[in-house]
């Protein structure tokens, strides 16, 4: 697993999908197979609800069971198999009034488009831990990418349980002393390769079951409580940083800097096609905020969003299948 800053583009694609979930997936495969140029922008290989399911037996013509991880995996393939371009990237801003779409990355990386696809999951925290605000930008952070190197050669944890932060954490482990991942539950929600990777690895120690209680600090961070899960017990990790990687059930869309029309809740607007209330953004999936979460209505979504977007950008009266 590598974190890359040296992607550099002018490239204009036809549509840019921001989420590899099943709607983004299912996307993908629709307007690839339709000749758009299509670029799906991902933050981690099992990322979102499905990407962390540990099995699925229901979803439509494949026999299960199967991890939700693999059936990710099975969608991003086809829908690469029709040309769409995959890169890891997690957006953070995006300019969406122009005609031209610009699509920003954590790493600093700019995209463009003709048209966006929001298709970005429900993942994000509503609470926050006490002493989060207090540190932030004094200890603590949401960006490896961007803060890893301030502590160079300091210990430091990281808040997390799913594919996404491990690959922080093996880039964190490139500048830091030392690491304890605290993982919330019982078991860390990722590809036994990716565990196994930051398993070996010597900087590491992974407290499973553990919850944060505090961080502590006097004008930067100088610890966090932990307490054990199981024995209640609390002990004071002596660290420099803290790191949160943490998913919640909140839409992803802080990165649309209100840009398209949501409701109170944060949930995506949009009309029978998809369609949100900025010419050429459509959006799909559980930013939607649909009553039923199920992984095949996601993917429902997905598809008419880019049957949408064909439209939009072929300039269509209707709607056109395909087969």
């Amino acid at each position: 697993m590598e974190l890359t800053l040296d992607f550099h583009t002018d490239k204009v694609y036809d549509v840019i999908i921001i989420g590899a979930g099943p709607a983004g997936s299912s996307a993908a495969i629709y307007t690839a197979r339709a000749g758009l140029s299509t670029l799906v922008l991902f933050r981690a290989e099992a990322d979102g609800a499905l990407g962390v399911t540990q099995k699925i037996e229901n979803y439509p013509g494949i026999r299960g069971p199967i991890s939700g991880y693999e059936l990710l995996r099975l969608m991003r393939e086809h829908a690469k198999a029709f040309g769409a371009e995959f890169v890891r990237g997690k957006v953070i801003a995006t300019d969406l009034l122009g005609e031209i779409k610009k699509v920003y990355t954590i790493d600093g990386r700019e995209f463009k488009s003709r048209a966006v696809i929001i298709a970005s999951g429900a993942m994000e925290r509503t609470n926050k831990y006490k002493g989060e605000e207090e540190f932030l930008g004094k200890g603590v952070s949401y960006c490896g990418v961007c803060d890893a190197a301030f502590f160079k050669d300091k210990p430091v944890a990281v808040v997390g349980e799913d594919d996404y932060a491990l690959e922080e954490t093996e880039f964190i482990a490139r500048f830091a002393s030392k690491i304890y991942l605290v993982v919330p539950s019982s078991r860390i929600k990722a590809p036994h390769e990716v565990i196994a990777e930051v398993q070996f690895n010597p900087k590491v120690e992974i407290l499973l079951h553990h919850r944060v209680v505090e961080i502590v600090g006097s004008s930067l961070v100088e610890g966090l409580w932990v307490q054990d899960i199981n024995t209640k017990e609390k002990k004071l990790l002596k660290v420099d940083g803290v790191f949160i990687f943490l998913g919640g059930n909140k839409p992803s869309v802080d990165f649309l800097m209100n840009q398209v029309e949501m409701t109170d809740g944060h949930c995506i607007v949009v009309n029978e096609e998809m369609s949100t209330s900025v010419p050429g953004v459509f959006a799909a999936g559980d930013v939607l905020c649909n009553n039923i979460k199920q992984a095949v209505i996601a993917a429902a979504d997905g598809v008419k969003a880019a049957l949408a977007v064909d439209k939009y950008l072929n300039k269509k009266t209707k709607i056109t299948a395909q087969w």
